[in-house]
């Protein structure tokens, strides 16, 4: 085995055993899925972005699932299933391995339809999952079923399948493909190929813009409404660039224009609307068809929608509640990249610059670049502060997911490695999602840290932008670090609790209710310094996470489900008005 992979391994393994000692009643396999998922997330994987994590195992009925996350916007459901082993070299995984985990998933998908699980504790993981997911059973278009081990797995995917007429389809993460992920900056790539005249029985005429550069080729025209809905059917969000998916997973709603003018005036689309923008890697062109100015396009490689994602959605759900398309038609601007070094900066560009409905850009994420490299920086040159001695020890900041992993292997000999592990343990090691948590729910938003990490980063990228958070300087660092602290012993303190359930809601609420009420007990400059919240702060929060408990179970609507209602600012609004009419 390749020595940098195995040296990886290893490294990963420790960052699990090093989760699971900061959380409290947190255990291996729990640790292993925060840590896994947690590089994903960040590294172009949105499939697995704000998943609800749960432990059901039951071998006697070949069930298993460790994590269920639903995109209203998309309708989608991605079920997680996972394999964690620590010993000291990742074993091999062959197509059988592979085929029993994903079939655990499925089965506790099909059994979601029988009333089985009507048996188990309602405050149980296998309960709320099966009661999140028969909610949305009705509205659910397509399921993933994703595996994710640090073993290493024979290179294979199980054939999609389909249940109640929903496509499945399934992926595999494995140690090897993470660690290409992270420390080489790629996966093998598969880019999307839509063939237009084999699978769909059209051609796309488009005009070529005049010109000719060494970087990229530009084609204008007009797609009709049931083809792109159709391909769209069949692709689902892997059509849409990541960041595009991102923020509609968090933001998306769909917008009430678009929609009326595809149910009511589907002749005025094109007038209407701003049509799509779109890259691919190479197209093939009907050469007898083509001629003048006009190629006919019977294949497209890599094609993606930067801009216009909600349109395509919104049309693939005019087309899935069977509304006529036959008079819808869309502009598109087709970029084909020659340079693919470039292609990620010019997609940047394009969906920066184009006009959208929503403007739903990457402007949105890539203005927040200057934040979280300032931020950065600073944490490189802060030191947490001594009595006597020199200033040694530091947080850091991880801007990229990896960045530490890949810090620790720079240094040239272990001996290196082990003091560079003293200075700066992997427990002070905070990225800027989990500093984004932790701001936003002190801030007074536990309602969007509970959609996930990733939907609560989107809405705090949007607050960078409009100037609602603070500009980086290192009394701004030092106060992120002094909640992230805060944040960590109450987690603790609620883990000793065991309230059996909700734990990371609990947390987000309590420090929310901190924020508004007890923002005299939070000094920054003190926490700095200890490392450690104060007794009077402990006891605060052990009050507050009772009364966020009681909250919990005494909903308005008896048998909500409480993760989802925890979604929603309403939960806020009448926490804080129980707290100040001592109804807690």
């Amino acid at each position: 085995m390749d020595q940098k992979l195995l040296n990886f391994y290893h490294e990963f393994n420790d960052e699990v055993k090093q989760y699971m000692m900061d959380h409290e009643n947190t255990n291996m396999s729990a640790a292993f899925k925060e840590v896994f998922l947690s590089y994903l997330n960040e590294n172009e994987v949105t499939a697995l972005a704000d998943t609800t994590l749960v432990e059901y195992k039951k071998d006697a009925e070949n069930m298993r699932l460790d994590g269920y996350v639903y995109s209203e916007y998309f309708h989608s459901l991605t079920l997680l299933v996972s394999k964690y082993d620590s010993k000291p070299t990742p074993q091999m995984l062959w197509k059988k391995d592979i085929d029993k985990f994903v079939r655990k998933a499925v089965k506790f998908l099909k059994t979601c339809d029988t009333n089985l699980f009507e048996e188990l504790e309602q405050t149980s993981d296998g309960y709320q999952a099966y009661k999140a997911i028969k909610a949305i059973a009705s509205e659910t278009e397509t399921v993933n079923v994703i595996f994710v081990t640090n073993d290493i797995a024979k290179n294979y995917v199980p054939d999609d399948m389909k249940f109640r007429r929903i496509p499945i389809k399934f992926d595999v993460y494995d140690i090897e493909k993470l660690y290409h992920l992270v420390l080489s900056g790629d996966v093998e790539y598969k880019p999307l190929v839509i063939r237009l005249k084999n699978k769909y029985r059209q051609e796309l005429p488009m005009i070529k813009v005049p010109g000719e550069n060494n970087i990229y080729d530009c084609f204008v025209g007009v797609i009709p409404g049931s083809l792109l809905a159709q391909i769209y059917k069949d692709e689902g969000q892997d059509l849409i660039q990541k960041n595009v998916r991102s923020y509609l997973q968090a933001t998306g709603k769909v917008n009430k224009g678009i929609k009326t003018s595809l149910a009511k005036e589907p002749e005025m689309f094109m007038a209407y609307n701003n049509g799509i923008s779109t890259i691919a890697d190479s197209i093939e062109v009907d050469e007898k068809k083509s001629g003048n100015g006009i190629v006919s396009i019977k294949e497209i490689t890599g094609w993606q929608i930067v801009n216009g994602g909600q349109t395509t959605a919104s049309i693939y759900n005019a087309y899935r509640n069977k509304l006529p398309l036959d008079a819808v038609n869309v502009q598109v601007k087709l970029s084909v990249i020659k340079d693919r070094e470039r292609s990620a900066e010019i997609a940047s560009n394009i969906s920066k610059y184009a006009n959208s409905q929503n403007k739903i850009n990457m402007s949105d994420f890539n203005a927040n670049d200057e934040y979280h490299i300032k931020m950065e920086q600073i944490s490189r040159r802060t030191f947490i502060p001594v009595e006597k001695g020199k200033e040694t020890e530091q947080w850091f900041y991880e801007r990229a997911r990896g960045q530490y992993m890949a810090e620790v292997n720079r240094q040239p000999t272990p001996k290196a490695k082990k003091e560079f592990k003293n200075r700066i343990p992997k427990k002070r090691c905070v990225s800027k999602t989990v500093a984004a948590k932790c701001l936003m729910a002190y801030m007074g938003y536990p309602y969007y840290v509970s959609k996930g990490l990733e939907s609560n980063f989107v809405i705090f990228s949007d607050m960078i932008k409009n100037g609602q958070v603070p500009k980086p300087a290192k009394a701004v660092y030092i106060d992120m670090i002094a909640k992230v602290i805060l944040f960590q012993q109450c987690d603790k303190i609620v883990a000793s609790l065991n309230f059996g359930g909700y734990k990371a809601q609990i947390n987000y609420y309590v420090m929310a209710l901190i924020g508004k009420y007890y923002a005299n007990l939070f000094d920054a400059n003190y926490l700095w310094k200890n490392q450690m919240i104060s007794p009077e702060m402990a006891n605060a929060i052990e009050d507050l996470a009772l009364k966020v408990w009681n909250h919990f179970q005494n909903p308005v609507v008896q048998g909500i489900n409480i993760s989802q209602w925890c979604k929603k600012e309403d939960c806020w609004i009448l926490l804080q008005s129980r707290f100040e009419n001592n109804e807690l």
